[in-house]
């Protein structure tokens, strides 16, 4: 689709820092944060017992992983928020799609980095972590469009991949 047609004329495209962070959607964060910690405690250690380990492993499946994929989502459904949701930073212009699919891609590729401090298993868990985020919206699998696979994807990123990530950085 062209940006014509999910563009509001003479709205910027450039984005502010906080169209940026609405992308990152920082309410959908809680849920894997939370899966990390219950697999941080599942492997018998505490939170205090390596802050920065936990630190770095909350980074990594909040703002990092989750917030990817809310981006990926964000510029895949551009045409059907711009019927539903047209003040949203994309469809309103706020973010050009071009910037949009950018910061996916980079912010993806920076949760793939930061996962390598924590070793080679949640480097694993991310990378197919991203990849979901990726099929469940990009064609051609799109996996959003079936009920099935789309939930599956949505349960093994946001609670399996982040619970077994929480277990691997003890």
């Amino acid at each position: 689709m062209s940006n014509s047609s999910t563009i509001n004329p003479g709205a910027t495209s450039g984005g502010s820092l906080a169209d940026y962070i609405q992308l990152l959607k920082p309410i959908t964060w809680f849920p894997p944060m939370w899966a990390l910690m219950c697999g941080l405690v599942s492997a018998g250690a505490s939170p205090l017992s390596n802050p920065l380990f936990f630190c770095a492993g909350i980074l990594l499946t909040g703002p990092l992983v989750c917030g990817a994929s809310q981006i990926i989502n964000d510029w895949h459904d551009r045409e059907v928020d711009a019927l539903n949701e047209p003040d949203r930073p994309i469809p309103s212009g706020r973010v050009s799609e071009s910037n949009a699919l950018r910061f996916a891609f980079g912010w993806s590729l920076l949760a793939q980095a930061w996962s390598f401090t924590l070793g080679p298993w949640v480097a694993g868990a991310t990378a197919l972590g991203l990849f979901l985020a990726w099929a469940y919206s990009a064609p051609p699998l799109r996996l959003k469009q079936n009920g099935w696979w789309g939930n599956l994807a949505v349960g093994v990123s946001y609670e399996g991949l982040a619970w077994i990530t929480g277990a691997a950085i003890v």
